[in-house]
């Protein structure tokens, strides 16, 4: 157990917006860390339904600071961010976010502030592996995503997401060198931000897990779509990205949009599947090789009971290799 004053302080921010049956369960996760030196920070994101009422059940927690926003204020909104409102108001050297239908498991914050004290100083990032929960089947699945360390943004950009967008612990400085007025300040891109500019190192351990359920459907992932679009348009296909790793960028975007195309196509959403699908040959015409891609492009035009039955088989899980969270 650590000493209280003697270890850094780890602010754990939490943006909340109508989660009102996952909130509590989240910040009890947050605060049954064995690292004890914590605060948590909960946002509640504009919450229409009852988020407030279970976030105050932790009102007489010393190390829970409550902050009320009067409207959504979601990443890529065009103004700041319900996280970077709660990173003002934060004081840890370190920083994690936890997204309020999620949770941690107790040793995350303790064994990735032991591997800090361990690592070089130019490792800004420490992130883990984790499970995804599936709510309706209630199945616990280990889930990984890659094993690289040190200066990681060219693996970003070939392989996609290196990290589980909750399982980072991140240095202060990581997110004033990247920006909180940046319109994705508490999304995944921000550690393809970092990725440029400080090194990674991981945990090897399941830490975290990250619940999917009926909330994220195909109309929510689209409004997302749209605005990581407006997110590639600011900060990779212009400024610093784009003159790091020139035509890597193309290729890296190209493939965010065809991960969220092949999500519309396994929830049957052919409109929204075109859409991304098309964008992304748009962007990379390369693409067109791709086995998936060209797996995608002959689903889109079978009828559509018949890409059902496929789907509802192998090709799904052979799709969603790349996984989205909404």
């Amino acid at each position: 157990m650590y000493k209280e004053n003697t270890t850094p302080l780890v602010s754990i921010i939490i943006p909340c917006y109508n989660y009102g049956q996952y909130i509590e369960k989240c910040i009890q996760s947050a605060l049954d860390q064995t690292y004890d030196r914590i605060e948590v920070i909960v946002v509640d994101n504009g919450s229409i339904d009852n988020s407030l009422e279970k976030i105050n059940l932790f009102s007489n927690n010393k190390k829970v600071k409550i902050i009320k926003l009067d409207k959504n204020l979601f990443p890529g909104s065009q103004t700041e961010s319900a996280f970077g409102i709660g990173f003002k108001k934060s004081s840890g050297e370190y920083i994690s976010i936890l997204y309020a239908d999620d949770w941690y498991l107790p040793t995350k914050i303790e064994k990735q502030v032991d591997l800090f004290d361990r690592s070089y100083s130019s490792v800004g990032v420490i992130y883990c592996h984790g499970y995804r929960y599936f709510e309706e089947t209630k199945e616990l699945i280990k889930w990984k995503r890659q094993e690289v360390r040190g200066y990681i943004f060219k693996e970003y950009l070939l392989n996609g997401d290196v990290v589980i967008p909750i399982s980072p612990l991140v240095k202060r400085y990581c997110y004033e060198i990247i920006g909180l007025n940046n319109l994705w300040t508490g999304s995944e891109y921000d550690f393809l931000l970092m990725s440029q500019y400080v090194d990674f190192d991981f945990v090897d351990d399941n830490l975290v897990v990250m619940r999917e359920h009926r909330g994220n459907d195909a109309k929510n992932i689209y409004s997302v779509y749209q605005r990581v679009k407006s997110f590639h348009t600011e900060a990779l296909l212009t400024g610093d990205a784009k003159s790091r790793a020139g035509r890597l960028v193309a290729r890296r975007v190209a493939m965010d949009y065809l991960a969220y195309g092949l999500n519309f196509m396994t929830r049957l959403d052919m409109k929204y599947a075109k859409v991304a699908i098309f964008d992304a040959i748009r962007l990379y015409p390369l693409y067109i090789f791709k086995p998936k891609l060209l797996i995608s492009l002959f689903l889109l035009f079978l009828p559509l009971n018949v890409a059902k039955y496929f789907l509802k088989n192998s090709g799904k899980m052979y799709l969603l290799e790349k996984e989205i969270h909404v």
